[in-house]
């Protein structure tokens, strides 16, 4: 057992770099256009069921569109609203919480902190419901939602590391020396938080990959000639209980496979980037071999 544990993050992340192999080359990968519709193939079984055809591995949806394909096209998708909405957030609130850290108690931070308290006391999915029923569809629009609603949680992160050192010593000697701010916040207080950065991106970026197959399932995310893994859920829907569960059941577990292998792999990061755990991973592995 204590082997399998500690392949799960290489199994994780074996898992994670074929679906991202399956994503980039997916034009050579894929066997069809994701949009070709062929109605004379519509609800093609999956190759191991009766009637099933190698031309279409996976099966055909109700427009005759190869499933296969819509995967590979769709994990492309996902992964691209993960990490560029995740990096917006980041950039955002990286610079709004190191300028409020530093100057806390000023007027900028008077203004952002309270805002960050207004945005972490919604949920995420109901703004970005609300702008996208106001704005429309569309693959830009749904990244630049989901970046900007995720700012909150990057400044206060910030904000807080920045307040825990910049009265350190290093900090004061930097200032003495004639050092700019510019160059004590980004060369000196920004790296110091890098890894509780990138530990809250390893968890927000599974998430963003679920708010987005959830804004477009509701209809309200990419525009319907995009590949989706929520959107091909939600358009085999209604063929489910009629015997033909692949058109949905089949993309919705790639994005299953997807933010699991994700959140694998984010706690393993929380894991070897923050002390806090892996301090207390490190007693809970003492006290489990005492025992």
């Amino acid at each position: 057992m204590r082997v399998e544990l500690r392949s799960l993050p290489w199994l994780s992340l074996g898992i994670f770099m074929l679906l991202v192999i399956c994503a980039v080359f997916a034009s050579w990968i894929a066997p069809h256009d994701p949009e070709h519709q062929s109605l004379l193939a519509r609800l093609t079984a999956p190759v191991w069921e009766s009637g099933g055809s190698w031309k279409y591995p996976l099966g055909t949806d109700g427009l005759g569109r190869d499933v296969a394909s819509n995967i590979c096209y769709g994990l492309r998708v996902s992964l691209l609203v993960g990490f560029i909405s995740v990096a917006i957030s980041i950039v955002l609130g990286a610079t709004a919480g190191l300028i409020a850290g530093y100057r806390s108690g000023g007027w900028f931070d008077r203004i952002v902190m309270p805002l960050v308290d207004l945005q972490l006391s919604v949920p995420a999915v109901l703004i970005a419901l609300a702008v996208m029923a106001m704005t429309g569809r569309g693959l830009l629009k749904l990244i630049l939602v989901i970046g900007v609603v995720g700012w909150a949680q990057y400044a206060r992160l910030m904000r807080a590391s920045v307040l825990a050192e910049r009265e350190r010593d290093y900090v004061m000697a930097a200032r003495l020396l004639g050092a700019s701010e510019f160059r004590v916040l980004f060369r000196h207080l920004l790296p110091n938080a890098l890894n509780a950065l990138l530990v809250q991106a390893s968890v927000d970026i599974p998430r963003a990959v679920e708010l987005e197959a959830s804004l477009s399932f509701l209809g309200l995310g990419v525009a319907v000639t995009t590949p989706s893994l929520g959107l091909r859920v939600a358009q085999g829907y209604q063929y489910l209980f009629g015997g033909s569960w692949w058109p949905s059941v089949i993309p919705g577990l790639a994005l299953v496979l997807l933010v699991l292998a994700e959140n694998l792999i984010g706690d393993w990061a929380r894991d070897a980037l923050d002390p806090q755990y892996r301090g207390r991973a490190v007693r809970v592995a003492a006290l489990a071999k005492d025992a």
